[in-house]
């Protein structure tokens, strides 16, 4: 609609528009002051990024001393990875000053004049076809971000990388119109607002390029062994010695994984490891010289396989006892515990087994079962009736020790992550006992405390008296998101002895 004619009228609306502009303007300096404190804050984040980088470029160099053969391609590597970061981090800052140029520069107090100026961003980034470009630049650094993961883990890290592009829409007449990405991000916005978004940008183009780097630094020693345990191993020329033959003894001092168990196979039968050792028992037979043999089969980091060979001599003698355990030397409280027992030369059912430290009962010939109530250590003794006289034939030791705690799971998950589909379908908290000698053994989840914290709304706790989730929560638990978390903490557990455990928190990132 035109303006009045009427000069005066058109002085009165004049005077109204300005006005309406200024009182605008006074809740913008707000809104631009809030972009600046946001600028200074990712410029800020930006700078400690950088540092951080700094350090692992040095770790490569340092490695470099140590382990060059390993170390060099996956430098060479990270020495790409920085040039094509710092290419970026430049030409982000050539259109900031660009931009902050074309709305007027800086004032003496070193501030942008034309904070709210939405010509400059506009100009710069869609008529000049900057934006275009930057759009174009993202894209490729990061494909080749992308490229430089191992193809294994390439799907992940689409996810995850900082470094996105996202193009939105906007809303116009009755129908939704997509934006191009530059007019999404530059149209229209005021100066320091493009000034934050750039920051921003080269905020995740520097956390792209550490997650790229710390990945190739941690590649140098992944399929490396790591041992974190000593102990003397002794070798014998013979176990069975008579007077007067010479005792040889090699001994040394050897390194292993107590958090890696190795698969054992000695004689064509598999051993379980426990903390990275295997124990290997068998009632002998034979008088002579003897030996056992297999191998070791240890997997790296990367999944190879690494074999060593082994074979070890012994003698036996004309009389032998032995006590075997049929799940390792080890008894466990709350459970029953067979253990077999022979003696060489004599006939098994004149043989008699006593334990200190618990009860045992025999069950068959040679086979028998054994009881424990409290943690150390247990001695089996062996006697026989020989010739009408009680015999003692030999004994064993025993370590005595609770059964290991469980893994706490919903479904079939130990997290820390898990597809919101599958959480959404599980009724519960789950305690299982992987990998342990005995079948069947399982724990019961006594009570615990859930909380679910969604990516946008309100936190939901709950207390949970038994396996199942709480029906406080079940409205949260179906309304899960990628990007939510839920936490499980107070967690107790009673396993088959009878015991309740503490259990440590596990928390599940919804993806």
């Amino acid at each position: 609609m035109a303006l009045p004619k009427d000069p005066r009228q058109k002085m009165v609306n004049i005077m109204y528009l300005v006005l309406t502009a200024m009182l605008a303007l006074n809740v913008s300096a707000e809104i631009l002051n809030a972009f600046n404190i946001v600028n200074d804050s990712i410029v800020n984040s930006n700078g400690l990024i950088t540092e951080k980088n700094g350090l692992t470029y040095n770790a490569f160099e340092a490695n470099m001393k140590t382990d060059a053969e390993k170390t060099a391609p996956l430098k060479a590597k990270a020495e790409q990875v920085k040039a094509i970061s710092q290419e970026m981090v430049v030409f982000i800052d050539t259109l900031k000053a660009t931009i902050i140029r074309e709305s007027g520069g800086y004032d003496e107090h070193g501030d942008i004049k034309g904070k709210s100026d939405q010509d400059a961003p506009t100009r710069v980034m869609e008529n000049r076809k900057q934006g275009p470009e930057l759009e174009k630049r993202l894209t490729e650094l990061r494909a080749k971000y992308l490229s430089f993961f191992d193809p294994k883990e390439r799907a992940v890290k689409e996810k995850s990388l900082p470094l996105k592009i996202v193009v939105g829409e906007r809303k116009g007449g009755h129908s939704p119109a997509t934006k191009t990405w530059t007019s999404y991000h530059f149209e229209m916005v005021p100066t320091i607002a493009a000034v934050t978004l750039l920051s921003k940008f080269q905020n995740d183009v520097k956390n792209s390029e550490a997650e790229v780097i710390d990945d190739l630094l941690k590649q140098i020693h992944a399929n490396d062994f790591t041992f974190d345990k000593i102990r003397p191993f002794v070798s014998l020329n013979s176990k069975n010695l008579m007077e007067g033959q010479t005792l040889t003894a090699n001994i040394a001092v050897g390194a292993y994984s107590s958090t890696v168990n190795p698969e054992i196979v000695v004689n064509g039968q598999t051993i379980t490891a426990q903390d990275g050792l295997g124990t290997y028992t068998m009632p002998v037979s034979g008088i002579g010289e003897k030996s056992i043999s297999g191998i070791v089969r240890l997997k790296k980091p990367n999944g190879a396989i690494e074999e060593f060979p082994f074979n070890e001599a012994y003698s036996v003698g004309a009389s032998t006892t032995s006590i075997s355990a049929d799940k390792m030397n080890v008894l466990y409280i709350g459970l029953q515990n067979p253990i077999s027992v022979s003696a060489g030369g004599v006939p098994a059912e004149a043989i008699n087994a006593t334990i200190s430290g618990g009860s045992i009962v025999k069950k068959a010939t040679g086979e028998y079962m054994v009881t424990v109530s409290s943690p150390g250590k247990a001695v089996v003794n062996v006697s026989a009736m020989i010739d009408g006289k009680v015999k003692t034939l030999g004994s064993k030791e025993f370590r005595i020790k609770y059964i290991p705690d469980p893994v706490l799971k919903v479904g079939l998950s130990k997290g820390p992550s898990m597809k919101a589909a599958e959480f959404k379908v599980q009724g519960g908290l789950r305690a299982d006992l992987e990998d342990f000698v005995f079948d069947g053994v399982k724990y019961d989840v006594v009570s615990y405390r859930i909380g679910i914290q969604p990516r946008s709304g309100d936190y939901v706790e709950g207390e949970a008296n038994s396996a199942y989730f709480p029906s406080g929560v079940m409205g949260a638990i179906r309304s899960l998101k990628p990007g939510d978390q839920v936490y499980f903490d107070n967690v107790r557990v009673k396993g088959p002895d009878g015991k309740v455990r503490d259990m440590s928190n596990i928390n599940f990132k919804i993806n």
